[in-house]
């Protein structure tokens, strides 16, 4: 049984103006768009989790970009929250400290997620490494016939081959 994961829930990419914020106007749409931004940055977080713990890792490929995508425009939100501080803070006060609750409410849905793909990964790693070994073992020791002839070992594999990225 296959579950359906909604990955499109990232809505277009947020982008914000490289100017300095100078009105209360400005500063409550720049708010909106870091509060979209964020959303989206926990949409996607969240849906990469399921995935993993669904172990629908075939998918995870259709998720990075959008993964990416969300991350930057956040990370581009913040550094202008960072910038226009000061302004914000006076123009917008109360947006700032909703945001402000709200980022710290992206923490345990980071951590979360962090530890899934921890898990997702150990798991990986244990099922290579098993592989590996049964394949290893495969492998047939030389030894002697009843003649007393050495037999040559018969090599049913030379190696595997492991992408390690997830």
């Amino acid at each position: 049984m296959t579950t359906q994961h909604d990955t499109d829930l990232v809505h277009s990419t947020v982008s914000f103006k490289e100017e300095p914020i100078q009105t209360q106007t400005q500063a409550e749409v720049f708010c909106e768009r870091l509060e979209t931004a964020m959303d989206n940055l926990v949409s996607i977080i969240e849906a990469e989790t399921e995935l993993l713990r669904d172990g629908q890792i075939s998918e995870l490929p259709t998720v990075a970009p959008k993964k990416n995508a969300a991350i930057e425009s956040y990370l581009s939100g913040i550094r202008l929250a960072s910038e226009n501080a000061i302004a914000l803070g006076n123009l917008a006060p109360e947006s700032i400290q909703r945001m402000r609750e709200r980022h710290g409410n992206l923490r345990p849905i980071l951590q979360t997620n962090l530890q899934v793909v921890s898990t997702a990964r150990s798991v990986t790693d244990n099922v290579i490494e098993t592989v590996a070994k049964a394949v290893g073992s495969q492998l047939k020791t030389k030894g002697y016939t009843a003649n007393g002839v050495m037999t040559t070992p018969q090599k049913s594999a030379q190696g595997i081959a492991v992408n390690q990225t997830l």
